[in-house]
Order: structure tokens, then C-alpha cells, then sequence
């Protein structure tokens, strides 16, 4: 092909807008967590690390709101706002907690829950509300990959990557927490793709095929060619930036944007990305006041705090691993079982294959064919790297793993485009034989369209089947949920599977100040947090106790309800298999339970 303007045109935008709005209408549906919107359908329930985010988000985006004529500037305005005497946690970037924030404000005052106290600190937040802000998110994101995939494969393509995101159950499921992964997400993905897409769109195109080959594909090779305007540079650098604010991860973009630039342009790649890292480093210092108090120290205090952490745990292959112990494989295999089979066979076409027309020898006629092999396109290598890269660090030894695919969640929106090329690649394939009148079936845009709609509903499956715990889902490589459980895989999140039809069972259960046992409990404000955002919980005057403290009560002869999320990684080896009790319930998905509701009695004295 020949230069490509770097315009999106309508068609490139209908397609993905369409799917992005649907996907939001999905998500913001389906993300009530515990009664604060009952009239919508149930979420996951409220996970360990929410409570953290939202208040955060909730307390800095005031911040910035109640700034009048930017007084924010003022030093001793960002000492009172962000300083160690006030109430502020610097553990991660503010941008994505502000986004959460932004969108809690925004919903709570069009949409007010009812009933909903404020913490400890007078600060009342609400975990639904900010939960719109990761499904925005996630819309924004399903929209860049459709466009961009549109852009540079065609419209079909880009429809199936910004479908295929949807159909990522994982992914979905991220999408209705009111946590940081579905923002870097987004962060990331506009990253990579801008420079995918502005760093070669003066490429030329193709692969250098022969006089007797004609390609389809979009791809870019940069040899030869001048590296990317100071404009340019500039502009992927502010988007770096907004990465850097938003989570560690953002680190894991120039290593994959230097060696790939390094690789097409050698030393001419020096000038582009010095004026790519320099501006998002600035960026992400002016973005985040917190480092303007002590710029070294918290610069190093940031960065070491990955390496100075408490130790996470991690269920795999059967056993409990420390987080830095986990196997090397953990990651690779997390990734291939936790995408349904059909997308990451599209994946694999769109990484390998190429479709071609070769002209036989003689007078017979062009031939459309397969070709197999590494994908040489510029961009495609890029977006690959983006893809594989987080994999490859986080199997490396004495990188802390934990929480199934959480920490390498980036790496799918970028799988997403290469699904969408794997799908243009099939279609241009087929359009090519009915051309030649081998498949007629297949003549119209329309019948093709249908054979990639009918490949693509198996795969809708998961999202469907696993609601609202699609955290809990594994593809049919390892067998489902239920043959992932058998072979030693995590059954369940932090929590998510203490959804609302749960706890409206504990309260009907219990009856008005029951005593609630829950297990694990990994922090010391779970319990406090879990009865805030629930109005079922607190409605019920369910009391929330640690097992410890309900061993004491069961002693006083109490009857105590026990709830336990089955994240084995933390729930103690004894109450994996379990005597039945005469009183239980639970939340299962494929046969395996994911949380158990039961009665606890005291025993009889002799």
C-alpha cells in the first residue's frame, strides 16, 4: 500500500463508537456491588482494594475542585493538600484515582444513593458511583483499539477488535471495579498506538513483496526513513505521561517503544525518544504535586516502594506461592487460559499470517493464499511487543506475581488488535475465493460478516455464563472454571463473589444485628469497609468480625453465619474442603464454589 493520511475517516469511527457504547450500557447495568442501586443488575462484589481508590480519587479530585484561581500552585496550599500531616496516600500516580473521583462526584449528584454514611475521615464516598469511572474507561478504550485496528486493517477489522475486548471476560470484569487497571489501560493502549500509528503513518508500506505478490496488510517498514517530527514526539510524550500518572506500569512503555524505535532507525532513534521520555517525565512531575515537596526523595520513595511491600500470595498449579516464588510460566500461562480459545486463535492469524495472491505460472490464474510467518509490519511488531513484554518482566525471578492476570492486564487491549487483523486476514481470504467463484456463499460484505459474527458468539460465552464473577473465568484449555479448579488455579478475586444476592442472604439469614464471620481478611479496614457500602449490611446491623473474634463468640454460646470468598492463595487449608452444614449457601459458577454462606453453631460441652 502507499502512505496513509493519518485522518481517521467516518467509517473507522461508527463501528467501534457503536460497540463502545453498548459495552459502556453493558458494564454501568451490571456494576451494582451492594444495594446502593438496586434497580440495577448485580456487579462483583465490593473487592479489598476499592475503599482505597475511591477515597483517594474521592479526596483529590476535591482538591483540584475546591482550588480557586489555581492556589493549588501556592506552596503551602500543595503542603496542606498533599503533605505527610494530611489525609493523603502517595502509594500510586493521582490521575486515574482523580478520573474515579471525577466520575463519583458526577454520578452521586445525578443518581444520589440513599442512606450512605460517611468513613471515619467525614469523607462519604460510594463504590458504585465510582465504578462509572472505570466503565468510561473501559468504553474509551474498546473505542481507540476499534478505530485504530479500523485504520490501518479496515472497518471490519476494527469491529472485531473492539468486539473481541468486550468478549475478554477478564477484561469485562475489570471494567465494573472502581480500581486503577481498567485506566491504565486505557493510559497505555493510547500510548502504544499513537506511536503505532504517528511514529510511521509517512512508512511505506507492505512487507517488500515480490513482483508476484500483493499484500493486503497495512504494515510499515521504517528502514530508510526519516524518524518522527518534534510534534509528534511531543505529543506521544504527553500521553506517556498520563500513563506515568496513572500506575507503575507506565514503565514498562519505553523499553518497549526504545528498542523497537532502535531497531528501525539505529542512532536516528536517540533524538525522538529523548523528546519522548523528557516530556512525559515532565509531564508526570507537573501532574502529580506530591513530588514537588521533596522531588528526590519521593521520586526514589515511589519507585523502591515496588521492592519494600508486604508479601502477597499466590495460588498455582496447587500450591501457595510466595509472590516473588511464583513460576516463571505463571504469567505466559495466566494469558493463554484466561482469553477465549476462538480470539487467540484470531490473535495467532493476525501475528503469523498473511493473506496473499499469487500469480501461477503460465496463464493460470491468481491464487489467493495463506501466508504463514512473523508479521514484518513496523506497527504490528510494535503492538506485539506491547503485548508480550509485560508477560516476559513479570516472568522474570524475584518479580512479584499475584492476583491472575491484574498485573499484566495491559497486555490485552493490545492482543485485541491483532485479533482484529487475524479477523481482516480471514475475511480477505474468503472475499478473494468468492471472487473467484470457489465460494460463492461468501460473495457479499454481509454472508462474511455473518461467518465472523457466528465465530465470534461461541466466544460470548464466558462474559454471559460467568456474571457477575468473570474473574473466576478460564477458557476450555485447562476446562472451564471447573478443570482450572481442578488443576490448581485461583478459583476467585478479592472478594467479587460476595455480590448482592450474597449479602441480601446473610441479612434475611441472620435477622436484625446478626454476627458475620468473613474470611480472609487481609486488611485491617475490609470488615469496617465492606458493611460501609453495603445498605443491605447495614440496614440488617449485620455485625462484621474477624474468625478469630468469632471463635470467641461461639465460645459465649453464640450462634455466629460464616461467609468465606474461596481465594485459596488466603483462606486457611482447612476450610477449603468442608463438612456440610445443615444451614448454607453459596455462589457457584461450573460446579466450584467461589462463596459459601453457612450457620456455625456452638459445639455441645461434654
Amino acid at each position: 500500500m502507499t502512505d496513509q493520511p493519518a485522518k481517521f475517516d467516518r467509517p473507522h469511527v461508527i463501528g467501534p463508537f457503536v460497540v463502545a457504547l453498548l459495552a459502556l450500557l453493558s458494564v454501568v447495568l451490571t456494576l451494582d456491588a451492594a444495594g446502593d442501586y438496586p434497580k440495577l443488575f448485580e456487579g462483583p462484589g465490593v473487592t479489598l482494594d476499592e475503599s482505597f481508590n475511591v477515597q483517594m480519587g474521592v479526596y483529590q479530585w476535591r482538591v483540584l475542585r475546591d482550588a480557586p484561581n489555581m492556589i493549588l500552585l501556592l506552596p503551602e496550599s500543595v503542603n496542606d493538600a498533599f503533605g505527610p500531616k494530611s489525609n493523603y496516600n502517595p502509594d500510586h500516580p493521582p490521575l486515574g484515582r482523580v478520573w474515579l473521583g471525577f466520575w463519583h462526584d458526577l454520578v452521586e449528584w445525578l443518581f444520589p444513593p440513599s442512606d450512605h454514611p460517611a468513613n471515619e475521615h467525614g469523607i462519604r464516598f460510594v463504590t458504585d458511583c465510582a465504578r462509572v469511572g472505570s466503565a468510561t474507561a473501559f468504553a474509551l478504550t474498546v473505542f481507540l483499539i476499534g478505530v485504530f485496528t479500523a485504520k490501518w486493517y479496515g472497518r471490519a477489522a476494527g469491529i472485531v477488535a473492539s468486539v473481541s475486548l468486550v468478549l475478554m471476560p477478564r477484561v469485562f470484569a475489570h471494567a465494573h471495579l472502581a480500581s486503577l487497571e481498567t485506566f491504565m489501560n486505557l493510559t497505555y493502549s493510547a500510548t502504544i498506538l499513537s506511536v503505532a500509528h504517528w511514529w510511521t503513518v509517512a512508512a511505506s508500506g507492505g512487507c517488500q513483496p515480490s513482483e508476484k505478490t500483493q499484500t493486503t496488510d497495512q504494515s510499515q517498514k521504517l528502514g530508510g526513513l526519516t524518524s518522527p517530527a518534534r510534534l509528534v514526539c511531543c505529543g506521544t510524550g504527553i500521553l506517556f505521561g498520563l500513563a506515568l500518572l496513572t500506575k507503575m506500569q507506565a514503565i514498562l512503555i519505553p523499553p518497549v517503544v526504545g528498542l523497537w524505535a532502535m531497531w528501525h532507525w539505529r542512532v536516528r532513534a536517540f533524538k525522538p525518544l529523548a523528546i519522548f521520555g523528557s516530556v512525559g517525565l515532565a509531564v508526570f512531575f507537573v501532574g502529580w504535586p506530591w513530588l514537588w515537596l521533596d522531588p528526590a526523595k519521593n521520586f526514589y520513595e515511589y519507585f523502591a516502594r515496588t521492592t519494600n511491600r508486604a508479601v502477597l500470595n499466590c495460588y498455582y498449579l496447587g500450591q501457595v506461592w510466595a509472590d516473588k516464588d511464583v513460576p516463571w510460566h505463571y504469567p505466559f500461562v495466566m494469558f493463554a487460559v484466561t482469553v477465549p480459545i476462538g480470539l487467540n486463535l484470531l490473535g495467532l492469524l493476525g501475528v503469523s499470517a498473511q493473506y496473499t495472491r499469487i500469480a501461477s505460472e503460465g496463464e493460470r490464474a491468481i491464487v489467493p493464499r495463506l501466508r504463514f510467518g512473523f508479521v514484518c509490519g513496523a506497527r504490528e511488531q510494535l503492538v506485539l511487543a506491547a503485548t508480550l513484554f509485560p508477560l516476559v518482566l513479570f516472568a522474570l525471578p524475584g518479580v512479584a506475581v499475584y492476583d491472575g492476570e491484574r498485573l499484566f492486564l495491559i497486555s490485552y487491549p493490545m492482543w485485541a488488535v491483532l485479533v482484529g487483523r487475524g479477523a481482516e486476514v480471514i475475511l480477505s481470504h474468503l472475499r478473494a475465493k468468492a471472487e473467484l467463484g470457489w465460494w460463492p456463499i461468501v460473495a457479499s460484505g454481509r454472508a462474511r460478516g455473518v461467518v465472523m459474527t457466528l465465530w465470534l458468539l461461541p466466544q460470548a460465552v464466558g462474559v454471559i455464563a460467568m456474571h457477575p464473577c468473570q474473574l473466576s473465568y478460564y477458557n476450555l484449555l485447562v476446562g472451564g472454571l471447573s478443570g482450572a479448579d481442578r488443576r490448581g488455579f485461583e478459583r476467585t478475586y478479592w472478594g467479587d463473589s460476595l455480590t448482592r444476592s450474597e449479602l441480601t442472604e446473610i441479612a434475611e439469614w441472620g435477622g436484625l444485628g446478626a454476627t458475620l464471620v468473613v474470611e480472609p481478611v487481609l486488611h485491617q479496614f475490609q470488615l469496617g469497609e465492606l458493611t460501609l457500602q453495603s445498605p443491605i449490611l447495614r440496614r440488617a446491623q449485620v455485625r462484621a468480625l474477624t474468625a478469630d473474634e468469632g471463635k470467641t463468640i461461639t465460645r459465649k454460646g453464640q450462634t455466629v453465619f460464616r461467609v468465606a470468598f474461596y481465594r485459596k492463595a488466603d483462606l486457611p487449608r482447612e476450610d477449603w474442603d468442608f463438612a456440610r452444614s445443615e444451614r448454607e449457601s453459596g455462589l457457584s459458577r461450573s460446579g466450584v464454589l467461589l462463596s459459601r454462606l453457612w450457620a456455625e453453631s456452638p459445639k455441645p460441652r461434654r
